[in-house]
C-alpha cells in the first residue's frame, strides 16, 4: 500500500476535488451504491479506508462505526480511526467482534498478496455470522483504462480484479456467501462491483 502514503501531506479538502474520473465513474457508481450502503442498520462496523469519511457518514445514523487508515488525519467525522494497514489491522481491534467490514475504493492500492491479506483479516475480526462489504474495481471497461491511466500518467500503482478472482480469494479467505452487484459507469461501461461476503 505503498502509494496510498501520497496522502499523507493532503487535507480533507484536497482530498476531495472532484476530478473527471468523478464524474466518468464513481458519481455513476453510486446511484446503485448509496442506496445498498444506507440499508445497512443496526450493526458494529469496522472501515477500512473511510478518508474523509464520504461514504461512512451514511452509516453513522443506524450504526457503530469504528475506522482504519494509514491516514487517519483525512477523516472529518466523529468516530475513532485507527492508524494502520488493511492487511494487519485486526492486531488494532478484539477479534470476532465486527458485524461488518465496508470498505469504499481502497482495495485498489492492494495488489493481491495484500487482497488475500484483507480479507483473512477481516474474516479475524468478523463475528461468526458477519460480513464484508467492499468495492472493487474491475479488470474490464473504464475499470481498466483507469488502472492503466494511474501508472502510466501518474505514477501511482493500482490493481483490478476480475469477478473471479475476487471469488477466489474470499473462499480461500473462510468466506462462503459471495454476492457481487456490478457497479456502472458513465454509458454504463464496466467500472466496479460491490461485493458482500459472509
Amino acid at each position: 500500500m505503498a502509494n496510498y502514503d501520497r496522502y499523507k501531506a493532503e487535507t480533507a479538502e484536497s482530498y476531495e476535488k472532484r476530478c473527471l474520473m468523478d464524474y466518468l465513474v464513481r458519481i455513476p457508481s453510486d446511484k446503485k451504491l448509496l442506496p445498498i450502503i444506507s440499508q445497512i442498520k443496526g450493526k458494529k462496523i469496522l472501515d477500512a479506508g473511510p478518508g474523509t469519511g464520504r461514504y461512512t457518514k451514511l452509516l453513522l445514523k443506524d450504526n457503530e462505526v469504528v475506522g482504519i487508515d494509514r491516514n487517519p488525519h483525512l477523516c472529518r467525522l466523529p468516530i475513532k480511526v485507527h492508524h494502520g494497514d488493511a492487511t494487519r489491522f485486526a492486531e488494532l481491534v478484539e477479534a470476532h467482534s465486527f458485524d461488518t467490514v465496508f470498505s469504499t475504493w481502497m482495495t485498489e492500492y492492494l495488489n493481491p498478496q495484500q487482497l488475500n491479506d484483507f480479507f483473512k483479516q477481516a474474516r479475524i475480526v468478523l463475528k461468526e455470522n458477519g460480513e464484508i462489504v467492499t468495492t472493487i474495481v474491475s479488470k474490464y471497461g473504464f475499470g481498466y483504462l483507469y488502472i492503466t491511466a494511474a501508472r502510466l500518467l501518474r505514477g501511482i500503482s493500482k490493481y483490478n480484479y476480475s469477478k473471479r478472482e475476487v471469488c477466489d480469494k474470499l473462499r480461500e479467505a473462510g468466506f462462503k456467501e459471495i454476492s457481487i452487484v456490478n457497479l456502472g459507469s458513465w454509458l454504463g461501461i464496466p467500472w466496479a462491483y460491490l461485493v458482500t461476503a459472509k
